[in-house]
């Protein structure tokens, strides 16, 4: 499993803990439930990925603050090495 199928995993097992407060754990649903899961991390991360890969002012910011010289070029480059991209490393 690659890092971004490992992050889409995680973010299904996460939204199967905030959805569902029963007593089933994760490895005890169906197989087509946990797919669903996994449905709705693959929706969601390009979301996220987008959001993070366009920095706004405040973002750039507080990144400069936190250690001066970063552009949002540096930002975008960190992003797309990161699992949420769902082309892999570029």
């Amino acid at each position: 499993m690659n890092a971004h199928e490992k992050l889409i995993e995680s973010m299904a097992k996460a939204i199967h803990a905030q959805k569902y407060t029963g007593s089933h754990s994760w490895d005890s649903i169906p197989d087509f439930v946990r797919q669903t899961y996994r449905e709705y991390a693959k929706a969601a991360i390009p979301i996220v990925y987008n959001v993070l890969r366009d920095p706004t002012n405040e973002m750039i910011d507080a990144a400069n603050r936190a250690r001066p010289s970063v552009t949002s070029r540096t930002i975008q480059a960190a992003v797309d090495a990161s699992p949420l991209n769902p082309n892999g490393k570029i």
